[in-house]
């Protein structure tokens, strides 16, 4: 049967229904092309406010929903769970909705994730410059719908695998959430331990005015300008002939999640040479410093400026590409505060005055780190939490080797299950 048979399909808003201005930093999510990974998932980002969420309701999402992106990846897609709910499908996406009396939503979802499926969506997207899907596309795409306890039983198998590799989501997402909480107590509210282990300013720490920050600092702390803590190394230039599945594995524009998350779908492999002084290391210090979408100041829904610790998942070296910096450290441990202040809000608001082009904005990576940043003259309070934050980060790489080889055997066994080579569940 014909997609269009069996589904309901319809855009998200225009654009002149929803301004840059509706974004805020707190809010009920909207799926942009840019948000959807290749788990069938999606990252929140940008979000809208009640008011206009209501206002727009029409292209409020459901559960079992599936989203495309109308541009750019337009292969990939988010199948929408209860748990993802409220959410609104974005300008740049397209939601379907599937009869649930003709097909199983999920399992239209996966079908729509094979090999054929997706290269068919390649192939016949517009656009000289950017592929572009619409409506009229996708409701011509073929679905084979065996009986309704195949589909269910497809489901089930495939769905067990997508379940652990959704809690090794929600594991590095805490373990995430947990090195800003102890960055956020210890490095902007000066509630670290002290020499007795006690919160240092509730215990009644001296603190003393800065005039840089305009605020209180612990006593014997220095304000310092973030670009006198790094070194910055730039990546290599390469074209598309040096691009392959296989090769270097090289962190680019698209390796950036606009949460600051490292996104594995995004990687790419380079086949070309490649100097040893380009080569990353496990917890080297990234930022992309290439606009992918509108600069928002805020920096909830675009990567520039953007940065993340690199995995340790690489069986070979990594590299980065031209549009990505690595920020050495000068004092050691400090790569690891660094990661958490340049995710902040206020930060990319300054950052944000350093982004200069035309068409595609690029960052003063010196000026964007002129940010200023309260830090201890003594080593111990760095080093601890550097010591802390690299057993954090050494188990999100263990979380994130392991949903890469259940992706890899999900997508392995997607084909032949959809083809009947293999029965679902058996």
């Amino acid at each position: 049967m014909k997609l269009g048979d069996i589904a309901e399909l319809s855009t998200g808003p225009f654009g002149s229904q929803l301004h840059q201005s509706d974004y805020v930093e707190e809010g009920i999510p909207v799926v942009m092309p840019q948000d959807i990974d290749s788990n069938r998932r999606f990252h929140d980002s940008a979000r809208i406010g009640t008011s206009d969420y209501n206002r727009l309701n029409r292209h409020a999402l459901r559960t079992a929903d599936i989203v495309f992106a109308r541009r750019g990846e337009v292969d990939k897609h988010a199948f929408v769970h209860a748990n993802d709910l409220p959410a609104l499908c974005g300008t740049g996406c397209l939601r379907i909705r599937v009869d649930k009396d003709k097909a199983l939503p999920e399992f239209v979802s996966y079908y729509l994730s094979r090999p054929e499926s997706r290269q068919y969506l390649r192939t016949h997207a517009v656009g000289s410059n950017m592929p572009n899907l619409n409506t009229g596309i996708l409701s011509e795409i073929e679905i084979v719908l065996p009986d309704i306890h195949e589909q269910e039983s497809i489901v089930s198998l495939l769905s067990s695998i997508d379940a652990k590799i959704e809690t090794n989501g929600k594991i590095i997402a805490e373990l995430e959430s947990l090195a800003r909480t102890v960055y956020d107590y210890w490095f902007t509210q000066f509630d670290f331990p002290d020499e007795q282990g006690n919160p240092y300013r509730s215990s009644g720490g001296r603190m003393v005015h800065d005039p840089t920050l305009d605020r209180d600092i612990p006593e014997g702390w220095k304000v310092t300008a973030a670009n006198e803590l790094v070194s910055i190394d730039r990546g290599i230039s390469y074209t598309a002939d040096e691009l392959s599945d296989e090769g270097t594995p090289l962190i680019n524009l698209a390796s950036f999640n606009t949460n600051a998350t490292y996104k594995p779908a995004g990687l790419k492999h380079f086949t070309g040479k490649t100097k040893d002084s380009k080569f990353l290391s496990a917890n080297d210090l990234v930022m992309c410093v290439t606009q992918q979408t509108p600069i928002d100041p805020a920096g909830a829904t675009d990567v520039i400026a953007k940065t993340f610790l690199v995995p340790d998942i690489y069986e070979d070296s990594a590299t980065m590409s031209m549009d990505v910096v690595r920020l050495s450290e000068q004092r050691e441990g400090v790569r690891f505060l660094l990661n958490q202040m340049l995710t902040r809000s206020d930060y990319h608001r300054y950052a944000s005055g350093y982004a200069s082009g035309t068409k595609i904005k690029h960052l003063d990576v010196e000026g964007a780190l002129s940010f200023p940043m309260a830090l201890p003259q003594n080593d111990s309070l760095i080093e601890e939490y550097a010591a802390l934050s690299e057993r954090w980060y050494a188990r999100i790489s263990v979380c994130l080797k392991e949903s890469a080889r259940l992706t890899a055997l999900r997508d392995r066994l997607l084909p032949l299950l959809m083809s009947g080579q293999a029965v679902g569940g058996r």
